[in-house]
């Protein structure tokens, strides 16, 4: 009987030759350009950039106005439809957690103790450093950043793959119902600090 390894020395890739290599990363890069994403995103930077094609979508008298109404009206409506996602993702991990209560409780802790307290260092030294202008609201805004729950796009990653989202439901469930406190507990001193 002949035994077989289980690792082998030769990768697929050596298999493979230079120019199907080549080929494989061109073919991935074309599908990754060809995505929605990034075409929309390719079409607003050329509507935006020649000017007589944005005059002809932005504007009051613009003769393709309804576009721009049309796409206003669906912004209109992403943040509700993200607040309904958080909902339905922060039932899943009610569900079922296999979490920890000192995961969690670290989680907290560095999100709303130890980040706020390195966002008010960083600013204040770019402050002192002269990095930042002397307008109190605009440092006002970079400190609030660090005190901020965590970002939806987290969860919506971990759906995506298909990893962690019993874990992450968890941490947003905790991390939001905490930061009803921690966000006016930072805003205070922000301000405080600021005045």
């Amino acid at each position: 009987m002949q035994e077989t390894p289980l690792l082998s020395c030769q990768s697929e890739v050596a298999d493979k030759g230079f120019w199907t290599n080549l080929k494989d990363a061109v073919h991935q890069f074309i599908e990754e350009l060809m995505a929605p994403p990034t075409i929309a995103s390719m079409i607003g930077f050329i509507v935006g950039l020649v000017p007589w094609l944005k005059s002809l979508i932005i504007g009051d008298g613009a003769p393709l106005k309804v576009i721009q109404d049309s796409l206003q009206l669906m912004g209109d409506g992403t943040i509700p439809c993200i607040t309904l996602i958080l909902g339905g993702n922060l039932t899943q991990g009610l569900r079922r957690s296999r979490l920890k209560s000192t995961v969690i409780i670290a989680v907290v802790c560095i999100r709303f103790v130890i980040l706020p307290l390195i966002g008010l260092a960083v600013v204040n030294t770019a402050y002192g450093v002269g990095f930042l202008p002397h307008d109190p609201l605009y440092r006002y805004v970079l400190m609030v950043q660090f005190a901020l729950p965590p970002a939806m796009n987290i969860g919506t990653m971990a759906q995506l793959f298909d990893v962690g989202q019993e874990e992450c439901s968890v941490i947003f469930l905790w991390t939001y119902l905490i930061a009803a406190i921690a966000l006016t507990t930072w805003s205070t001193i922000f301000r405080s600090i600021l005045s």
